[in-house]
């Protein structure tokens, strides 16, 4: 049973976190739960891409343990999943009304994630219950932190005019780079000697937090940029004007944030 509760915990633990930063117009729970359950689909969905494309033999093309570890990490890894989770988000809510502003980017993104990385990590803790600890304070923040940069650039792509090529690219190109890294670092330590080992193991600490600060950095900006928070000063403020509707006024402030 516990480690069943490890496994599935953080995750829900990352959903509740996120909803509570999404403070000035908040998801319906039955979204959220659609794109958590949706998320677990990008389980055979990874493995159908890696099957198609064949990407879990590339890494095979490199020479040298420590370039085969590097590709396993992005080509087995990183690339098929945050493809994977990327389309599950965009068909479910790319043209959803609940996609109304910057910061739902964020919390749709992370319920998929969040999805995935449930799945992932029961089948990994019910192999080998010795690794639960680490992959729920690790492995299960990684995904948040990768779903977060995903969700952070796919809203940029929907709500401002400007860099749309830049913002598409990075929606999937940094959440690949920040889980290939991660995934690097740890399969290469694997592999290294034991000087380098521990040399890598501080790397990694530093990543994440680094990766950690970059995440968060993201949701505020996300959050504070908010019309819906604006709105709520505007309406604190007036409680007299009755002659504009509240949803033409909610359009006034989104048309002011995507110039």
């Amino acid at each position: 049973m516990w480690t069943f509760a490890v496994a599935v915990v953080p995750a829900i633990v990352l959903i509740v976190y996120i909803m509570i930063r999404d403070k000035y117009e908040r998801e319906p729970i039955r979204k959220i739960l659609l794109t958590f359950f949706a998320g677990m689909l990008a389980i055979p969905l990874d493995l159908l891409i890696i099957g198609i494309f064949g990407l879990d033999e590339l890494p095979y093309l490199f020479d040298g343990d420590i370039l085969q570890q590097i590709g396993t990490a992005f080509f087995s890894a990183a690339i098929p999943e945050e493809i994977s989770k990327f389309i599950i988000l965009f068909l479910l809510v790319w043209w959803s009304k609940d996609f109304n502003e910057r910061m739902d980017g964020i919390v749709y993104a992370v319920c998929v994630s969040m999805g995935f990385a449930t799945v992932e990590n029961v089948m990994y803790v019910f192999e080998d219950p010795s690794c639960a600890w680490g992959r729920a304070l690790f492995a299960v923040p990684g995904h948040f932190l990768f779903a977060v940069l995903m969700g952070f650039f796919l809203s940029l792509a929907k709500f401002t005019v400007k860099h749309k090529f830049r913002n598409w690219t990075m929606t999937l190109l940094a959440p690949i780079l920040a889980h290939g890294i991660y995934d690097a670092i740890l399969m290469v330590s694997d592999v290294a000697s034991e000087g380098w080992s521990l040399l890598l193991t501080i790397v990694f600490y530093v990543f994440i937090f680094l990766l950690w600060r970059l995440g968060l950095k993201k949701i505020s900006q996300h959050v504070e940029s908010s019309p819906f928070r604006y709105w709520r000063e505007f309406k604190d403020k007036q409680q007299d004007v009755n002659d504009i509707s509240d949803d033409q006024q909610i359009d006034n402030m989104k048309d002011f944030f995507d110039r």
